[in-house]
């Protein structure tokens, strides 16, 4: 598969060992498959899966309005209050991952209403 047809994101926040990287593979627009990396604990691990499993076969530009009920609700056993922030990092990690892929691709990244940059860092 060429570099066209994958996106790959990553976040690790700076204060914090866990991170997590996807890599998106595209077919016709959509996400035919998606793989995980991460560090830090299994919860950091269940975030990441969850996201993987609940973007295939949706559109990459759809990706731009997840948010982190999509982990909230996907993830077994549920996550801790302590570990909520957990599924942000997968879910802008995936949102990165969307960016670089519509980079790659001549598709504009949807210009963020509060002026944020940090999907296409």
């Amino acid at each position: 598969m060429d570099g066209l047809h994958i996106g790959v994101g990553r976040l690790q926040p700076l204060d914090t060992d866990e991170y997590v990287e996807i890599t998106l593979y595209e077919k016709d627009g959509c996400v035919a498959k998606a793989d995980f990396t991460f560090g830090g604990d299994e919860a950091t691990g269940r975030c990441a899966e969850a996201v993987c499993r609940a973007i295939a076969e949706h559109g990459i530009t759809e990706l731009f309005q997840m948010n982190n009920n999509v982990v909230y609700y996907n993830t077994e056993p549920a996550l801790a209050v302590h570990e909520l922030y957990k599924a942000s990092i997968a879910v802008m990690a995936a949102k990165r991952a969307a960016a670089d892929w519509c980079k790659k691709n001549g598709v504009p990244v949807p210009a963020q209403p509060d002026g944020c940059s940090c999907i296409s860092e």
